[in-house]
């Protein structure tokens, strides 16, 4: 009895050996995964996937951003409108006839509208060469590079024509736009401000040869913090790249409230759409801490 138990305990301890065996004497196990996008998020497919490495932008190391609102160049008056009819109305109801500066109300509509359509053309990548172009013919800043409408923080919807952003609302939805990192454009010796006038108190304008800062932010890249010269000439100036892009300077071809628009020498387009409210003018706080008032 006590030889047949032995003789099933080799048995077994045999099993065990041959089990363990091929495990440990064989090749190594390769392990291949595919990645799905469906859990996050309504991410976009922004890259293609090889079997090597995998580079997805997604939404968790992106900003969001929303559209500007409207500048109103006369401050505090009410908005006017017409309906169908022809009868006029502001937010206190029907009114007789269209409100005191009607005429510069309606431009800083077209202005903004004609700013919203090319956003939304770049958003859903359709026709944007032509767009583009369209707003640049309408440019009447004879030195944009010098412009205080450049200062404050962008979002970069295009980078040398590459697409940088992703909305995933209905372009009249006003839903926010994600962009991989913000741009900062400041004076580097402290915030300056032209005289009062009747609309409010805005930045001066840039000297040429004044010292201005770009830093970049946000994202999880290694950011920008750069010195640059405010140039009249307007050159393109390549200041630096946050992970695989390129950011450059200059080359501005149309700059407004709400977008800037800049060239390379090849006519690769840069895109940026506001990211502050800086284009508002300056706040009460501002005005105290800067002695405005």
């Amino acid at each position: 009895m006590k030889s047949m138990a032995t003789f099933l305990l080799c048995i077994v301890l045999m099993a065990i050996s041959a089990r363990v065996q091929s495990f440990t004497s064989g090749p190594p196990l390769r392990c291949r995964c595919q990645v799905s996008h469906s859990h996050s998020r309504g991410m976009p497919q922004l890259f293609d996937t090889t079997t090597d490495t995998i580079d997805v932008l997604t939404t968790e190391n992106r900003v969001s951003v929303s559209k500007p609102v409207i500048h109103w160049t006369v401050p505090g008056f009410k908005v006017g409108w017409q309906d169908d009819e022809g009868n006029w109305f502001d937010e206190d109801g029907p009114r007789n006839g269209p409100p005191m500066n009607y005429w510069r109300q309606r431009s800083d509509e077209r202005e903004y509208n004609g700013c919203m359509d090319v956003v939304d053309a770049v958003l859903a990548e359709y026709d944007i060469e032509s767009k583009v172009a369209s707003l640049e013919k309408k440019s009447s800043v004879r030195k944009p590079s010098l412009t205080r409408k450049l200062l404050g923080q962008w979002a970069p919807l295009l980078l040398s024509g590459k697409r940088m952003s992703y909305n995933n609302k209905p372009s009249d939805d006003g839903g926010e736009v994600e962009v991989p990192f913000m741009v900062d454009i400041f004076r580097s010796n402290g915030r300056r401000f032209a005289p009062k006038n009747h609309y409010g108190v805005f930045d001066l304008l840039l000297e040429n040869g004044e010292e201005l800062t770009v830093l970049t932010t946000g994202g999880d890249h290694d950011s920008i913090h750069t010195q640059i010269i405010a140039d009249e000439a307007n050159e393109p100036v390549e200041i630096g790249s946050v992970g695989q892009e390129q950011l450059q300077f200059g080359g501005i071809t149309y700059v407004s409230d709400y977008v800037m628009i800049q060239r390379s020498p090849d006519g690769a387009i840069d895109f940026f759409l506001r990211a502050d409210l800086s284009y508002l003018g300056a706040t009460k706080e501002e005005k105290e801490t800067y002695h405005l008032v």
